[in-house]
């Protein structure tokens, strides 16, 4: 099978289950795939939709499955997934502008970039869209103040699975290193 394929593949499973497996609040795959999926992709359609579809299908799972109950039919975006899902888009942007090569310096730089610019996005579309702050400067100061534990965990965790998964990528996509095929003993 193509590497291609297999990268497209294993980005969509590492970013379903790392959404669906139990772990610390906003400490997840897919700002790490975008990035990566940018890299990786020349056709910036498959860099955008690689984390889009890992997020949506997660997102369906997480839904109408595990939260179910907080709905009363079946859900295909919930409130606030237009924030969300241009963030990511930010993110594949992010990566095809800062990462030409990978080297750790870009890819924590583009990490922490990405990371930051979804938590501001996010939370301004929490404070817009959500009755539970008021709509004044005040309201989004407080906003922003009770999601910073939530940006340091999405801050680590993007970190982490950037380096990890930039470091996979670049070791199975080096000219150095060979996925075994039947009959290749290598």
């Amino acid at each position: 099978m193509n590497k291609k394929i297999i990268l497209i593949l294993s980005l969509l499973i590492i970013g379903v289950v790392g959404r669906l497996v139990p772990h610390p609040p906003n400490v997840t795959p897919i700002i790490a795939i975008a990035l990566l999926a940018a890299h990786a992709f020349k056709n910036k359609w498959i860099a955008i939709l690689i984390p889009l579809t890992g997020m949506w299908i997660s997102d369906l799972i997480i839904n109408n499955y595990l939260y179910a109950g907080y709905y009363d039919k079946f859900v295909f975006f919930s409130n606030g997934s237009l924030w969300i899902y241009g963030a990511i888009l930010l993110a594949v942007l992010i990566g095809k502008v800062l990462i030409r090569n990978i080297k750790l310096s870009t890819v924590f730089l583009s990490s922490f970039s990405a990371s930051f610019f979804f938590f501001i996005i996010t939370n301004f579309g929490v404070w817009l869209s959500n009755m539970m702050y008021p709509k004044s400067l005040l309201g989004l100061i407080e906003c922003y103040t009770l999601a910073i534990p939530f940006f340091g965990n999405a801050l680590i965790g993007d970190l982490i699975y950037s380096v990890a998964l930039f470091t996979s990528y670049s070791l199975v996509f080096s000219n150095r290193f060979e996925l075994n095929t039947a009959g290749n003993t290598k």
